[in-house]
């Protein structure tokens, strides 16, 4: 198992993690993580479903090259570590979380699949910290923290963990919980920043979609014979969806990948936008915060990630026990926040 997370390791450290609204570039590691989601497969946009939004993405982006391509994003913010034990002794925190696909030569990938690893990148100040072992929910974040120094050898210790959670502001998505690192206890804080779809990103999803279901009705009015050449196929549905980015049958597709794929941060802000206009939507939640009336995404109606055309895994782990927070007195799980969040 060593001898397999190095390998992963040495494939994932050139990797250039490209966030449009951060302007940053980040090289970092991961570490490989699986267990099934259940309850997805219900999860279905009929054919004669119109509330999928006028288009594939917001706005025009410019063209952008990724070295490695995103699989998905799940947390972009800018916030503040604050020390549990003096709140004038805070830390400008920047943090990027998401995955990225790695082609490994291990037992277990065959030829036409690939591992989802996922990566992150907590900036503390001047310092750069690597997030590895990450959990992912809809609305829950957790990982080990590494210093600089780890970045290559898979047998470190970690020096601490993070655990955050999804809080719905007026206008805004506020992450906020603890963080232990070298045994100081902190608060965190994340503003997080919106990221849409970019074309290439989306329209390569709705590809490989099609790939996965050539019979599907969707599929098969835009490229009548995708079962004779399923590669081709993809890559078809994507140039055609590309130039038709208004296309109803290429939106349907979207908002079907996307109610499976809410932990995705340009999911949730697309199936926001759907809300924002419709919220009666089966997806969408309506709760009230500090008087104001708050439109967001309702977990019951959503899967937090469902394993993509190609993953040699079922799915990313949701969950994983943090026994590195116990020692913050105001943890995740132990706080009543029904009057701060709606839940």
């Amino acid at each position: 198992m060593k001898k397999i997370l190095i390998i992963l390791i040495a494939l994932l450290f050139a990797t250039t993690f490209v966030v449009a609204n951060t302007a940053e570039t980040i090289s970092a590691t991961a570490i490989a993580v699986s267990e099934s989601d259940a309850g997805v497969a219900a999860i279905t946009v009929s054919e004669s479903d119109l509330d999928v939004g006028p288009t594939l993405v917001k706005v025009k982006e410019r063209a952008v090259v990724v070295q490695r391509p995103i699989t998905r994003l799940h947390l972009t913010g800018s916030g503040l570590a604050i020390s549990e034990d003096d709140a004038f002794d805070f830390i400008h925190a920047k943090v990027v979380i998401g995955a990225v696909k790695v082609k490994a030569t291990v037992n277990t990938i065959t030829d036409s699949e690939f591992a989802v690893e996922r990566l992150g990148v907590l900036m503390l100040d001047d310092g750069k910290y690597y997030l590895k072992n990450i959990a992912v929910s809809t609305d829950t974040i957790s990982a080990e923290i590494f210093g600089t120094t780890t970045t290559t050898n898979a047998d470190s210790e970690s020096i601490g963990e993070l655990k955050v959670k999804r809080f719905e502001k007026p206008g805004k998505d506020v992450w906020a919980g603890n963080m232990v690192l070298s045994g100081n206890a902190y608060n965190v804080y994340f503003l997080g920043m919106a990221r849409n779809f970019k074309l290439e990103e989306v329209t390569e999803k709705i590809g490989n979609y099609c790939e996965e279901n050539p019979d599907d009705e969707k599929c098969v009015s835009i490229v009548a014979k995708c079962d004779a050449n399923k590669e081709k196929c993809a890559e078809d549905v994507s140039n055609y969806c590309t130039e038709n980015s208004s296309d109803l049958k290429c939106l349907q597709i979207k908002k079907q990948y996307c109610l499976k794929n809410a932990s995705d941060e340009r999911c949730r802000e697309y199936l926001k936008d759907l809300c924002e206009e419709k919220s009666s939507l089966a997806h969408c939640r309506v709760t009230t915060v500090e008087g104001k009336r708050i439109i967001g995404v309702n977990p019951t109606a959503i899967a937090a990630v469902t394993a993509e055309r190609g993953e040699s895994i079922t799915s990313l782990v949701i969950d994983i026990n943090r026994p590195g927070l116990k020692v913050a007195r105001r943890a995740i799980g132990t706080v009543t926040t029904i009057n701060k969040t709606g839940d």
